[in-house]
């Protein structure tokens, strides 16, 4: 018997669908766990867009699962034991407490992680051989923070109380000493506010502001980086100049902003993972540092705040926003 011919052909639609999404299953997982929330569309585009130049495309050659905190990083143990339930071959994540998760969570399961120094935080025996289950890209923050520091005592040469809002999930010994150490030799004198999410934000402002503080330095971190559009809104609305800790952040309203190259970044995490994919080891895989930073300046936010960029800190950015 011959069915009609638009029956015939929901059939097959059907029949080629199931077999594309039985197909698509069987491709490896990529978990991704983020820090922030949906709309965190540099981090999930500039992951994706690299992969897929190392021939790693979605739905082709492996599947990518994003999972959102929402800032909250009590959330990442059950996406950690999510991904390790559905059997992902790689595990990637941004920040030092979704690393905790992840490695509670699974001893074989290659993890990809971003974190401020890999061997301080116990990651990594080395980064030559890290010699666990875990790799990824240590961002050297002890020597970041000093350098943004620097940029903005050079911005603002009168400032003698500076205000850091300090991430503190990835509080380490080593990254506070060298602040302080910075700060001591700049004449600066630091007050430090903890924040544990991005509703401690506005409250830190208000505290800074309170204390007399005539500038802020915003470290670099996943957090941060993940809600720098509020970071940004607060200090301006509260007028105090921001030296933020990676070069996106500038937008933002940040005055400037100095940090890891973007593009470097994903392209280290991509190739990495990648590795994994293709068999190798985290326990014999290198971990990375950055090699190539940024320094972005924003006039329109030095405008707003009455304030004159140097000519020596124009003259070095690598992107002025005007």
């Amino acid at each position: 018997m011959l069915l009609p011919l638009g029956v015939a052909m929901t059939i097959w639609f059907c029949a080629n669908i199931t077999a594309l999404a039985q197909d698509t299953a069987r491709l490896p997982l990529v978990g991704v766990m983020v820090t922030g929330a949906p709309n965190s569309g540099p981090l999930v585009t500039g992951l994706r867009e690299d992969l897929a130049a190392l021939g790693d495309v979605e739905g082709r050659s492996l599947r990518l699962d994003f999972r959102f905190a929402d800032g909250d990083a009590q959330r990442f143990p059950e996406m950690a034991e999510a991904f390790v339930k559905e059997n992902a071959r790689v595990i990637v994540v941004f920040s030092e407490a979704a690393a905790r998760a992840a490695q509670r969570a699974t001893r074989t399961i290659p993890i990809i992680a971003v974190a401020g120094d890999f061997v301080a935080e116990g990651f990594a025996a080395s980064l030559a051989r890290p010699g666990g289950n875990i790799t990824g890209v240590s961002m050297i923050e002890p020597e970041l923070e000093t350098k943004q520091l620097e940029i903005l005592k050079e911005m603002l040469p009168a400032a003698r109380r500076v205000g850091v809002l300090n991430d503190h999930t990835v509080v380490l010994p080593a990254r506070l000493q060298a602040r302080k150490d910075a700060a001591r030799a700049l004449g600066i004198e630091l007050q430090s506010v903890d924040v544990n999410s991005p509703a401690d934000f506005a409250a830190a402002f208000q505290s800074l502001s309170a204390s007399g503080a005539e500038a802020v330095d915003i470290p670099g971190s996943s957090m941060m980086v993940t809600f720098r559009d509020q970071l940004g809104a607060l200090a301006l609305a509260y007028k105090l100049p921001a030296i933020c800790g990676l070069p996106g952040m500038a937008a933002a309203g940040c005055l400037a902003s100095y940090g890891a190259s973007t593009s470097e970044f994903f392209g280290m995490l991509a190739d990495l993972t990648d590795k994994m994919l293709k068999g190798a080891s985290p326990a014999d895989t290198p971990a990375r540092q950055p090699t190539k930073f940024e320094l972005v300046v924003n006039l329109k936010t030095a405008k707003t705040l009455g304030l004159t960029v140097p000519p020596s800190i124009l003259a070095r950015a690598d992107e002025v926003i005007e």
